[in-house]
């Protein structure tokens, strides 16, 4: 252990020596943070296997809006907790527990398989393969996370410890967030809060990359609790109630459409195949509906005019009406164009970027004061357009041999193993449905709650 220790203590050094060489010492406050952090998190993950290093990256996963720049690239709290863990699992004293009796499943191979084409086609199809080389390497280590859960989650005790872990990050991020857009409505403060995310209402994005993911993350929570609060025979099931309004509550501060629709859709799906199953206790749904029609009660003063602003814009029978939509289709259908023309191989990681120009599009409309360069907000049209139909292959046959063998694992458990199974099942599902608006993939927060079930699936003991 003091072996390890010292080589924490030895990276630490050196990342806040690097950090000084590139960042300098400018802005006090904010350096000193970061060096404060990073030895916190190297002692973490030393000290205390594998909450440790579980802990600081789901921490670390939770505030991408924290950043650096340094040689071209934008590094977030998460890069560094990734090599943080990523060398104390190589390294250190509890490899042997890592590596001992691990299997790979073929989901794991077709994931790396996908991350492989993304590096292939960011060195040969890219119009400029440097930058798409280094972003594909930047996603390659958000996806590091998802391996480093595989290796951590080995048994029902560090599944519990990591599912927890979701929770209280979750729960107090959304707090965060909800605390960021009722100082924005009262003192008028912007920390938290980007002001015109959705023209004149505020987006609330808390420390997440920005309102939509923040949304999308307190909703998936939300589910976690919502799961585990209905069919858990855990004790401490107060604690599940009020971490499902307060999460619930930072949907709604957010202000996404598509988290609030996953959140409800994904809710009523979860109610409906908890009665199915008989296992729906009236007592549990009573409070639950208590709680929610309170939090509707104390919240609706201060979001519902925003909220119904938000879906009173959407006009079916003509979409782009609405501004934030038109946006979108008109990068879906300018990433379509370049689908057309490079279908196999694509352009490379986040080469959208790189070609795409609003004045071709929407000549001084909307969207063309945007700083340069553009995003794809569907998750499965960026896949296409950056690595071409092999590369979706790839990603598609990760997600259903995934869903294959989560649904052979529920089939084959029971107890809480089960409904821990289930809860990141279904909470999964927010993602798939809110990342087809707003893209996610280059986080690493969604591929630590993919990780987290594979690490559930494969611990049963009977894949």
């Amino acid at each position: 252990m003091k072996l390890v220790q010292g080589i924490a203590a030895i990276i630490d050094i050196a990342l806040l020596a690097w950090l000084v060489s590139n960042e300098g010492i400018g802005r006090p406050g904010v350096f000193l943070a970061w060096c404060l952090c990073t030895v916190a998190a190297g002692i973490l993950v030393a000290r205390n296997w594998p909450f440790g290093p579980l802990t600081v990256l789901v921490v670390a996963s939770a505030m991408p809006r924290a950043t650096i720049s340094t040689l071209h690239l934008h590094l977030r709290p998460e890069h560094i907790a990734i090599a943080l863990v990523l060398v104390s699992t190589l390294i250190g004293s509890h490899r042997r527990w890592c590596y001992s009796n691990l299997k790979w499943h073929w989901f794991d191979y077709a994931l790396l398989m996908y991350v492989a084409t993304s590096f292939l086609t960011s060195a040969t199809s890219s119009p400029s393969p440097t930058l798409t080389l280094r972003w594909a390497t930047m996603g390659a280590v958000s996806i590091t996370a998802y391996f480093l859960i595989r290796l951590l989650v080995r048994d029902e005790r560090s599944l519990q410890q990591g599912v927890n872990c979701l929770l209280w990050v979750g729960a107090i991020e959304s707090l965060v967030g909800i605390a960021c857009f009722l100082s924005n409505r009262v003192f008028a403060t912007q920390f938290g809060v980007a002001a015109e995310q959705y023209g004149f209402m505020p987006g609330t994005h808390g420390t997440q990359y920005e309102a939509n993911l923040f949304g999308a993350y307190a909703a998936c929570c939300a589910i976690l609790f919502l799961v585990i609060y209905l069919r858990s025979d855990i004790g401490g099931r107060g604690w599940y109630l009020g971490g499902l309004i307060v999460a619930t509550a930072a949907t709604l501060v957010s202000l996404s459409r598509a988290a609030m629709l996953a959140l409800f859709a994904v809710s009523g799906l979860i109610l409906w195949l908890t009665l199915r199953r008989r296992q729906l206790n009236v007592r549990r749904t009573i409070a639950f509906a208590i709680a929610v029609g309170f939090l509707f009660a104390v919240a609706s003063p201060f979001i519902l005019n925003f909220v119904e602003e938000r879906f009173a814009s959407i006009d079916l029978t003509e979409l782009a009406s609405d501004e934030t939509t038109q946006i979108r289709l008109v990068q879906i259908a300018a990433a379509c164009d370049e689908i057309r023309e490079h279908p196999i191989w694509g352009m490379g990681t986040n080469s959208f970027q790189l070609t795409f120009d609003w004045q071709d599009y929407v000549p001084g409309g909307v969207g063309a004061d945007e700083d340069a360069g553009a995003w794809i907000g569907n998750t499965v049209v960026r896949v296409l357009h950056d690595t071409g139909v092999i590369g979706l292959a790839f990603f598609l046959a990760f997600l259903a041999l995934l869903a294959i063998t989560t649904r052979r694992a529920l089939k084959s458990t029971s107890g809480s193993k089960h409904t821990l199974i289930f809860a990141l099942c279904v909470s999964l599902v927010v993602y798939i449905i809110t990342f087809q608006m707003t893209e996610a993939s280059i986080l690493a927060f969604p591929w630590i709650h993919i990780g987290m079930l594979t690490g559930a699936i494969t611990s049963t003991g009977t894949l």
